[in-house]
């Protein structure tokens, strides 16, 4: 499953070159998935130069000058990269956004999964494309305390599910649901309202420190021992204590814990 780190990681690859450079052709590989007016797509796309590429939450945003954004929602396995022309699209394409100079920018995924939309830039949020969308995790807006309010406002809900809630934080996948609960040592089955406050603000406290670690040091959090992440094959053993891990199910997915290390409130 796609998730924020991942996404970011899209972004670095692809915002320096894209950044500042115009659109030639857009090309449609696959209208169920890619929901835009051709006839717009040429007005206010093609032959205007990319301002910015950005993220909220797994979504990506590329803005042109012309006041317009492609939006793309990255569903489970969603990937935007850069290709030569000349490399062959392949069944998961979706849609390429053509350079003059021989590359282009492809985004693509499995069957019908992700979402890419034509926005004018006032349509973003504020009752826009985004606003159904949460905060997202690494914004310094998401302070212990408005963490604390939105769990307030959940609960009934376990913590995982609150963790991977996009209607209230933006961005959070399973992999790392379970990392974030495992270093706060909380059961991701654990309700909120069984949480003190010191306990949310331990899980405020690692839901940082975890995905600023991913975003900015991918390679070292995906080697680190001491991260469950890296454990969670069957079988595998508590990073922390060696204890025999255990698999569950929260929220309808997966969910990998150590019964020794995180314990209910």
């Amino acid at each position: 499953m796609i998730e924020l780190p991942d996404v970011e990681r899209m972004i670095e690859a692809i915002s320096g070159y894209t950044t500042g450079k115009t659109i030639s052709q857009v090309l449609v590989d696959d209208p169920v998935v890619v929901d835009i007016d051709l006839d717009l797509a040429e007005q206010q796309l093609e032959n205007h130069a990319i301002d910015s590429v950005e993220r909220h939450g797994r979504y990506v945003v590329i803005r042109f000058r012309s006041e317009y954004s492609l939006l793309f929602d990255m569903g489970d396995d969603g990937h935007v990269r850069l290709e030569s022309q000349t490399a062959p699209a392949t069944e998961r394409t979706k849609v390429r956004l053509q350079f003059a100079a021989g590359r282009e920018l492809r985004f693509s995924s499995s069957g019908s999964e992700g979402v890419v939309s034509v926005v004018h830039h006032d349509e973003l949020t504020g009752a826009g494309a985004l606003d159904d969308l949460g905060i997202d995790p690494l914004s310094e807006d998401l302070t212990a305390e408005r963490f604390a309010h939105l769990a307030d406002d959940n609960p009934r809900s376990t913590l995982k599910g609150f963790l991977m809630n996009e209607r209230a934080i933006a961005g959070i996948g399973n992999d790392y649901a379970d990392e974030i609960c495992f270093q706060s040592g909380i059961r991701p089955d654990e309700k909120l309202a069984n949480l003190v406050p010191d306990q949310l603000h331990r899980v405020h406290r690692y839901l940082k420190r975890v995905l600023r670690r991913a975003t900015l040091h991918w390679g070292a959090a995906r080697s680190d021992p001491g991260w469950l992440i890296n454990s969670r094959d069957r079988g595998s053993s508590c990073p922390r204590c060696s204890h025999a891990l255990q698999s569950l199910r929260v929220t309808g997915r997966k969910t990998v814990i150590c019964p020794r290390c995180q314990r209910a409130a």
